[in-house]
């Protein structure tokens, strides 16, 4: 009876490391075939947030660059009422950076260039509804008293009330444009320069140090991303998109959310959006002199690859594919597309799958000014 137990006992355990290996055989091609059809890796997505970007509050500042009060009431209403949690900037970058775990949807509100409709009509409403903020200072039109710009006194009461104070240079310079006659070298010392200066005012002024700052008009190229590495700071674009474990710390995508954008049902959209994980770039540099520039890109993330689309100028481009499988395609307008202004980009989306949530990357062009422009 003892060696038939022993034999049972034998064949049962035979029979469950048999099924254990079958099992795992089968996790392995099941786990294979999703993140296939996902188009991403096997690992868990990234966490992310959204960063907003404003300028004015106000219904007499130009359009394209305000939003009304009423507004922004009902974007900060849909942050509540929508369980986001509102962080500080800095909190944000910290847990982007060092990979920590994060709530599901996290916003942050960001406003350049320290306009009076800012402190007069944003902060109080903000405060209202217990959310912090970050003010990008372009400290000339502040040191200079210019008309529609706050005062220093004014930004120490917003630094004292818990405002990040950030750095936005001196003159809001259009940073990838050289003077006539000057070089490249030269363009770059003059923007460290401006950089550093701004940040020393900001320092004397409110106490506050955060190396953080904003590229005015959201313009960089390579050569002023490796400057802000060496220097130590973050910087913050303007080109849409939301921001993850993988994001370019140099150059942070911000959601302009005024103007046509500021309208809720768009908005909603960009606030509940995801970061793609960028595997590949090519061109990284958003300095193009074409009209219809082309860039190949590889994304990851948690979607179905049938479903990823982009767009330039609202139209839909085709993605012509290097390696379907792994998300590895280039896209470029039809030659009769041409894109003739300074800025402008292409926007790539999937829904996340199982969601209504959308990753989004907006791959950003800008073209300088020839420096012997009249």
């Amino acid at each position: 009876m003892r060696n038939q137990i022993d034999r049972l006992g034998r064949n049962v355990k035979g029979t469950a490391r048999a099924l254990t290996t079958r099992f795992t055989f089968l996790g392995l091609i099941l786990t294979a075939t999703a993140v296939a059809c996902s188009g991403g890796s096997a690992e868990v997505q990234a966490q992310h947030a959204v960063i907003a970007i404003y300028h004015h509050v106000s219904e007499s500042t130009p359009r394209s660059t305000s939003l009304t009060p009423d507004e922004l009431r009902t974007q900060l209403e849909y942050l509540r009422d929508n369980d986001f949690e509102v962080w500080h900037l800095d909190r944000v970058l910290d847990a982007l950076q060092n990979q920590e775990d994060m709530p599901e949807r996290v916003a942050v509100l960001t406003f350049d260039d320290a306009y009076e409709s800012i402190y007069t009509t944003g902060l109080p409403m903000l405060q209202e509804f217990g959310y912090p903020m970050t003010l990008f200072v372009s400290t000339q039109p502040v040191d200079d008293n210019q008309s529609g710009y706050l005062s220093w006194d004014q930004i120490r009461e917003m630094a004292d009330a818990g405002v990040i104070i950030a750095n936005h240079m001196v003159t809001h310079p259009h940073m990838i444009d050289a003077l006539p006659e000057e070089s490249e070298a030269d363009r770059l010392q003059r923007m460290r320069d401006e950089l550093l200066h701004a940040q020393e005012r900001i320092r004397e002024e409110t106490g506050q140090d955060h190396k953080i700052m904003a590229y005015p008009y959201g313009e960089f190229d390579n050569a002023l991303t490796e400057m802000i590495e060496e220097l130590g700071f973050v910087g913050l674009a303007q080109n849409s998109g939301a921001v993850g474990y993988h994001s370019d710390f140099t150059a942070l995508p911000r959601f302009p959310l005024a103007g046509f954008y500021a309208d809720i049902d768009t908005a909603s959209t960009k606030l509940q959006s995801l970061a793609f994980e960028i595997k590949v770039q090519e061109p990284r540099s958003p300095i193009t002199d074409s009209r219809r520039p082309a860039v190949t890109l590889q994304l990851a993330g948690d979607f179905n690859v049938s479903q990823l689309g982009c767009y330039a100028g609202g139209e839909p481009l085709q993605l012509d594919w290097i390696d379907r499988e792994a998300v590895h395609f280039t896209i470029q307008p039809a030659a009769g597309r041409t894109f003739d202004a300074r800025r402008f980009g292409y926007i790539c989306t999937a829904p996340k799958r199982g969601t209504n949530r959308y990753y989004w990357f907006n791959k950003f062009w800008a073209r300088p000014t020839p420096t012997n422009a009249d």
